[in-house]
């Protein structure tokens, strides 16, 4: 470090902020005219008897002021010195550590129903996916399903909980296109890994090899920084496909060809989760990559650092009584607002420089800015309530499972309720009473959701009936005929009527529900709404999957491809 100073190259020597130079310059400048221009007030001195002034006025040197002035100065030099970053010498840029991503691709064709791997190919990938995920392999994760066409079911995540809730409703006839179309589901992982600077890992899932190009997988792997885990999911002697008179079994020799490629490994398939959590163990171990894009880029070093020590020595013998203390308590004023504050965050406010985000929280809460106020708010029980009240209840859920306290397990309550989650609101006023047995909101609100799902019950059975019947009298009658019985011809405006009457005798609400929260509800002490009780939503995520890749395929978002086999 002492060589860096003493030996400095004057060739190589210049500023990295110089586009500052002419400013501080000029600031320089004005200083040094305040000072000459400066005279001192000597009005005050009359108010002073004369006779008194030798005793009273005791005269300082002359030297002292200019000292000051001259201190001034330079340490206004030195800081402007040290601001624009002089240097001389170059050093070696520190290696950037880059995350791998891991892409599990799962086959969704007819033929993982096969039975040959018990109960069947795809509920044991299933199981398999599972385990892996609980063995914490660390990387961001896409979830892929493939047949005919290629989709993206979960995108890059690290919560595993979201790709396990999606895994168990995977089911072939969700695809819109059957076959197993290799060629799709490559040309998807490369618009994944475009440039991906750290090794990607791709699980494949599949047990049709009869569609893999040896030739597909090679140019693949040459093109990208991928290392392909295949796992095959099917044996050697094979079994029919379910609704077909098709057997499907193992390809052994494309899976040999397959095995001699670098940068592929081919997974056995064990009884216990051993393959998975080698497999989970061998991509934590390598998920960091050392950056080698700037390999032996050297960048110019700061050296303005150095003149802080002679600006700090001034600034100490420079002290006059009470300034310096003054500058020091409001440089930790600005700052103690907020432990992250950054002048030159994009989300930098000047509100930043005087209230916390947790102020500035209540403050928007108080104006009914609720949004803004759950996303500022660190406390899991008020963000809940703030989300909860925006009406985001989604969000408010999130928020309130991390508050492990009674009123947060009661407010989770409430929130599943409002989601039409019955049951797992139930359970949570159960739990609630077994820390409180003495809340009686907690209690009455059990008695309701059992009343509620009991009766969710017998709509669900009436319904059930109701459809047969309608079945057996083949369909619903559209025709303006008799609805009294009469045999007279009924008009289109009595069916409406007569449609409406019905419709209010379920006391069924069908749109709207309760927008109020209750009073008491951040207390956790609120009563349950009653009107939201009858809610029910379907919450099937393999419904709105099966919906959107029938979209994808429609507006030609993804592409389809013909294959040998349909299955």
């Amino acid at each position: 470090m002492i060589e860096q100073v003493t030996h400095i190259d004057l060739e190589k020597f210049h500023f990295l902020r110089d586009q500052h130079f002419k400013v501080l310059c000029i600031s320089i400048v004005l200083i040094v005219i305040g000072f000459f221009f400066y005279r001192e007030s000597n009005a005050w001195k009359k108010s002073i008897a004369k006779h008194l002034q030798p005793y009273v006025i005791q005269k300082g040197t002359s030297w002292k002021p200019r000292l000051i002035k001259l201190s001034v100065i330079l340490m206004f030099v030195l800081g402007s010195v040290s601001f624009l970053g002089p240097t001389w010498n170059q050093v070696k840029s520190p290696e950037k550590k880059i995350k791998s991503q891991l892409i599990i691709a799962l086959d969704l064709s007819t033929s993982m129903l096969t039975s040959d791997v018990s109960p069947s190919r795809l509920e044991r990938a299933k199981f398999k996916i599972y385990d892996f995920l609980s063995a914490n392999p660390r990387a961001e994760t896409n979830l892929l399903v493939f047949a005919g066409s290629t989709h993206t079911a979960i995108p890059f995540t690290t919560d595993y909980r979201i790709i396990e809730d999606q895994i168990k409703g995977l089911k072939p006839r969700m695809m819109p296109v059957q076959g197993t179309a290799f060629n799709s589901l490559f040309r998807k992982i490369d618009t994944l890994f475009t440039n991906n600077k750290a090794e990607g890992k791709v699980l494949l899932i599949t047990d049709d090899l009869e569609d893999l190009s040896i030739e597909t997988v090679s140019n693949f792997l040459q093109q990208n920084n991928v290392k392909i885990y295949l796992y095959p999911f099917a044996t050697q002697i094979g079994s029919f496909i379910p609704n077909t008179k098709e057997k499907s079994s193992l390809n052994l020799q494309k899976l040999n060809s397959l095995n001699a490629m670098q940068k592929l490994e081919i997974l056995e398939i064990t009884l216990d989760n051993s393959d998975v959590k080698d497999l989970a163990e061998a991509i934590s171990d390598t998920i960091l990559f050392d950056d080698q894009s700037k390999e032996d880029q050297e960048d110019w070093q700061d050296n303005g650092y150095w003149l802080l020590i002679p600006l700090v020595f001034v600034f100490l013998f420079s002290f006059r009584k009470g300034w310096s203390l003054c500058i020091i308590l409001l440089m930790i004023t600005l700052n103690s607002c907020s432990g992250n504050l950054s002048l030159e965050s994009s989300n930098f406010v000047f509100k930043d420089l005087w209230f916390t985000k947790e102020y500035q929280a209540q403050q928007a809460y108080n104006q009914e800015d609720y949004s803004n106020a759950a996303q500022d708010f660190l406390d899991p029980l008020r963000k809940g309530i703030a989300y909860y009240k925006s009406g985001d209840y989604l969000s408010a859920e999130r928020a309130f499972e991390n508050d492990t306290t009674i009123t947060g397990l009661y407010n989770l309550g409430l929130t599943y309720a409002k989601l039409g989650k019955l049951e797992q609101a139930k359970i949570m006023f159960e739990k609630v009473l077994e820390q409180d047995p003495n809340n009686s909101n907690a209690s009455n609100n059990i008695d309701h959701l059992t009343g509620a799902i009991a009766e969710l019950e017998q709509m669900d059975i009436e319904t059930v009936s109701n459809e047969e019947g309608n079945k057996a009298e083949n369909s619903q009658n559209d025709s303006p005929e008799d609805l009294s019985g009469g045999g007279q011809e009924a008009t289109k405006k009595d069916m409406e009527k007569e449609r409406k009457e019905e419709t209010q005798e379920t006391d069924v609400r069908k749109g709207k529900e309760l927008d109020e929260l209750p009073d008491d509800f951040k207390s956790g002490n609120g009563e349950l709404p009653k009107n939201i009780l009858l809610r029910k939503v379907d919450d099937d995520p393999a419904l709105f999957l099966t919906k959107k890749f029938s979209y994808q395929v429609r507006k030609k978002q993804v592409v389809t491809e013909k294959t040998i086999h349909k299955w």
